[in-house]
């Protein structure tokens, strides 16, 4: 989405209309400009109604994400955190991972970038995140380890924790979570966290840590996913506040953080097992070779490896897509 469409959503972000001749005024540029920069802007999920004599109105504008607010809100201490928030970007994870980069960072700021729309948004083993136009919450934390890489096993899992305790404290309930890093509701997935992992073997280390959160999915975003997925707006009648669960998410994050700092995953271990989908269930796993491996899923290992029941025995393995086996 360029700037030109960026700026003229944020006029209309009220809901009101605006005359194209005003648009063009306030933008300084041309009725036609105008006209052109929302040509296909319903392929983000944004519906603009355009009517003669009357201009242009966004049917269903968002509530953008606003730094006062997120912290503003619960129990965060403003101190902690560095919050950056951007109309477009093209991934939160890419613009974090640039910025160690250049400054490295400690645990004293901890750096967060939010956006509305991501332009290549990432998911894990290379694919794409898709969502539309601020109908999701898309964020990215940096975490500074003391410890080593190699310390860092079962991070994801418990992330994702600390993400179904949030949507537990806002009354959304039976959320469950998919090994290794996809946040679950019905077999539909509604979140989903990418890790990206730099630093020594002997620490320090850094994770940048991707989240993406469904909120209300426009029918063009959901039939552009290759699976089945969920938004929050389907599972309440509640309208939730993104800038309200960003702020209850980063005092959790930043409080399970520094205790896996101290602990590891073993002291999440059980909380994650009450919480995976499959645990118990008969499934296969799809190795990155290609190999399949089929067993019942019997928990986890200290180091976050899944670990199965299987012809040959129990085994555990680091990477891998699991689904359920269907006879």
């Amino acid at each position: 989405m360029k700037g030109r469409a960026l700026s003229i959503l944020r006029i209309l972000k009220d809901g009101q209309f605006q005359s194209g001749q005003a648009l063009s005024r306030k933008l300084d540029c041309t009725r036609a400009t105008i006209s052109n920069s929302l040509k296909d802007i319903h392929s983000y999920g944004i519906e603009i109604l355009k009517i003669r004599g009357r201009g242009y109105c966004w049917v269903n504008p968002i509530s953008y994400l606003d730094e006062d607010l997120i912290l503003s809100y619960s129990i965060i201490n403003s101190d902690n955190f560095c919050l950056l928030l951007f109309d477009s970007l093209d991934s939160t994870n890419t613009y974090l991972l640039s910025y160690l980069e250049k400054y490295k960072f400690s645990i004293s700021k901890i750096p967060v970038v939010a956006t509305e729309f991501q332009t290549n948004g990432r998911g894990r083993l290379g694919r794409s995140w898709h969502t539309g136009f601020g109908d999701s919450l898309t964020f990215s934390i940096g975490w500074r380890f003391e410890k080593g890489v190699s310390a860092l096993s079962g991070l994801s899992l418990v992330i994702g924790i600390a993400i179904a305790r949030v949507l537990n404290s806002f009354s959304i309930w039976h959320v469950s979570l998919k090994w290794p890093n996809d946040i679950m509701f019905d077999n539909q997935k509604l979140a989903g966290i990418l890790i990206e992992l730099r630093g020594e073997i002997s620490g320090p280390s850094y994770a940048i840590i991707g989240i993406g959160i469904n909120f209300k999915l426009s029918e063009i975003i959901k039939s552009s996913i290759k699976q089945k997925a969920i938004d929050l707006s389907s599972l309440s009648k509640d309208i939730f506040d993104r800038n309200l669960i960003l702020s209850a998410l980063l005092v959790e994050l930043r409080n399970i953080l520094l205790l896996f700092s101290d602990l590891g995953f073993s002291h999440f271990k059980q909380e994650w097992i009450n919480l995976h989908a499959y645990e118990g269930k008969a499934v296969s796993l799809i190795l990155p070779s290609g190999n399949v491996i089929e067993g019942t899923v019997d928990g986890v290992f200290d180091d976050g490896s899944i670990c199965l029941m299987t012809s040959a025995g129990k085994n555990s393995y680091h990477v891998g897509d699991i689904s359920m086996r269907l006879n």
